[in-house]
């Protein structure tokens, strides 16, 4: 999956970056401001040449503003829903990941999605990087446990296309990375994305004081 523009997951080049960025604005865009809107740069003649295309099949409705034209994602036609399916593709995967975690046998105390792909930068080539706490109650060799981490990796990394990397730490080595002052839990209170059970922010400032 392309994290950084989910669309261009499956509409490649300019014409998925451009539908992703009018997929997350109901604001009508001059072509200017479309292209200062990518998350991957792309020349504003190669914009106005994709917001031509996609006028001309309807997907996209363009709108005088003087001698300036604004461009909105046409919300009416039959294409939009699958658009605007594209343009949530992360959510939908960490809903799924989040989904299987909630039913697993033996409860992890916290999944958090970290790293590029939770600031939004990962591309086709980037893991998807997974950090789980494991209660302090719960043995790190539990067959069970080790069992449901590997399913989850199997998963996640089918349904992204993305090699999913687990990260393990037990409640207290969270704590202790806390103490310590290490990079990991500044990056993980910075970046980390929720995705089951207690969130960065509660538990890497209660552990800290």
């Amino acid at each position: 999956m392309r994290f950084v523009e989910p669309v261009s997951t499956v509409v490649p080049g300019l014409h998925g970056q451009v539908l992703g960025v009018l997929a997350r604005t109901e604001q009508a865009l001059t072509g200017r401001a479309v292209a200062g809107l990518l998350r991957v740069p792309g020349s504003a003649s190669g914009v106005q040449k994709v917001l031509d295309d996609l006028v001309s099949s309807g997907v996209v409705i363009a709108e005088p503003a003087g001698r300036a034209r604004l461009y909105v994602l046409n919300r009416e036609h039959v294409a939009y829903a699958a658009i605007d399916s594209l343009a949530r593709l992360r959510d939908v995967l960490l809903d799924r990941i989040g989904a299987e975690v909630k039913a697993w046998q033996v409860p992890a105390q916290a999944v958090w999605l970290f790293g590029s792909t939770a600031r939004a930068e990962g591309d086709v080539g980037s893991d998807l990087d997974l950090l789980i706490v494991r209660p302090d109650e719960v043995d790190e060799s539990d067959r069970r446990w080790l069992g449901q981490l590997e399913l989850l990796s199997a998963h996640a990394t089918a349904w992204s296309g993305n090699s999913c990397e687990v990260v393990e730490y037990s409640a207290t080595e969270i704590a202790d990375l806390v103490a310590r002052g290490e990079r990991l839990a500044t990056e993980l209170r910075r970046d980390a994305v929720p995705i089951a059970g207690a969130t960065p922010h509660r538990t890497l400032t209660r552990k800290a004081g």
